[in-house]
């Protein structure tokens, strides 16, 4: 029997969002000492300096950080019944 969809996303989304982090620092590698801190800064999809990655990273985190509460408000649940 597999672990419950929940439980097999957790590590599937933290690998996600090491991978996607790992990007845009490396996107903003060139550009860390001398200013805005991604390399892309001037295009559709910029926010206040940051490339496109940073948005995909930061998602990825958001939605690692729900399951982890989720997981952790079923354990807890699961442990009062």
């Amino acid at each position: 029997m597999s672990a419950p969809l929940h439980r097999q996303l957790t590590p599937w989304l933290a690998a996600a969002s090491l991978v996607s982090w790992g990007v845009a620092l490396w996107q903003s590698l060139p550009r860390l000492m001398a200013g805005p801190i991604c390399t892309s800064n001037n295009d559709l999809f910029a926010f206040a300096g940051h490339c496109p990655a940073c948005f995909v990273a930061a998602g990825f985190t958001a939605a690692l950080a729900v399951n982890l509460v989720a997981d952790g408000l079923r354990t807890q649940k699961a442990a009062q019944a």
